[in-house]
């Protein structure tokens, strides 16, 4: 291919690239070893010139891209991930009992912690339901993954992601939470929105679109791990790709997020205000 064609290609694909990191650009430059001068070089229809080897493979990473869609030889944008020996199911439970998710909060201590969870965040789930009341009805809408158990939120740097329409089928009592009482659903989103509020902002809750994007339910573990929600399972990834690959898709929605961390607290007051 012709290197002024390639050359266009690629600034096409890159300034996608450049204006969806506008907010983190310095950032961006510093993950991928772009100065000002090369990023303006790199823009400019004048110029036909293509970045080193090294330099587009940095980019890809950081972004989350194939080299081959940043140079337009494919049009998916996301490369494959493939599977390695960093790749591994993991049960829930271990047959000795212990759980790998204490593991996991062990080897990330310290360390930011994205979740996405599959319904409502363990941590924000009701404490004070009764037996009964929980044998009756689960205020978390079934059996779900409990990542942030025992986790001490003055210690860690927590954010969660979650699809808005989940808590309006709470208000609501339908999906999962059709057999759940009204007192219950009240309770439950009051307790959400008090400890958003006090947590803030070592706890953040991003509420986005679920009806503009989905996504499975996963935890990244500062850069030691990022784990896939199977159910009864999980799918635990610990190569760097890997972990940089869920990294960015948590980052994509918390930029889609339609409720902010600091007033997320308005909306789960409001949500239970209107609890049919």
């Amino acid at each position: 291919m012709d290197k002024r064609v390639l050359s266009t290609a690629f600034r096409e694909r890159f300034r996608q690239l450049v204006d969806a990191e506008k907010e983190n650009l310095p950032r961006f430059l510093s993950d991928t070893g772009i100065d000002r001068s090369a990023l303006s070089q790199f823009l400019d229809p004048k110029h036909d010139r293509l970045p080193r080897a090294e330099t587009l493979r940095r980019i890809a990473e950081t972004s989350g891209v194939s080299v081959d869609w940043l140079l337009c030889l494919e049009n998916a944008q996301q490369g494959r991930l493939e599977m390695t020996p960093s790749s591994q199911l993991e049960s829930e439970a271990g047959t000795d009992g212990k759980a790998p998710l204490d593991q996991w909060h062990l080897e990330a201590a310290g360390h930011k912690l994205r979740y996405v969870p599959s319904t409502l965040p363990d941590m924000l789930s009701l404490s004070d339901v009764t037996p009964e009341e929980r044998d009756a009805t689960d205020a978390r809408g079934g059996g779900v993954e409990n990542v942030l158990k025992g986790v001490d939120l003055d210690d860690r740097d927590i954010e969660i992601a979650m699809p808005l329409q989940t808590l309006q089928d709470l208000s609501a009592g339908s999906g999962l939470w059709r057999d759940t009482s009204r007192d219950i659903r009240i309770r439950q989103l009051r307790h959400m929105a008090q400890l958003c509020a006090a947590s803030y902002p070592s706890v953040r809750l991003h509420l986005y679109d679920g009806s503009k994007i989905f996504s499975a339910p996963f935890t990244v573990f500062g850069r030691m791990r990022a784990a896939v929600y199977l159910g009864d399972a999980y799918l635990s990834l610990t190569s760097v790709d890997q972990i940089k690959f869920f990294t960015k898709r948590f980052d994509h929605l918390v930029r889609q997020s339609v409720v902010a961390p600091d007033t997320v607290h308005e909306t789960l007051n409001g949500l239970a205000q209107r609890v049919a």
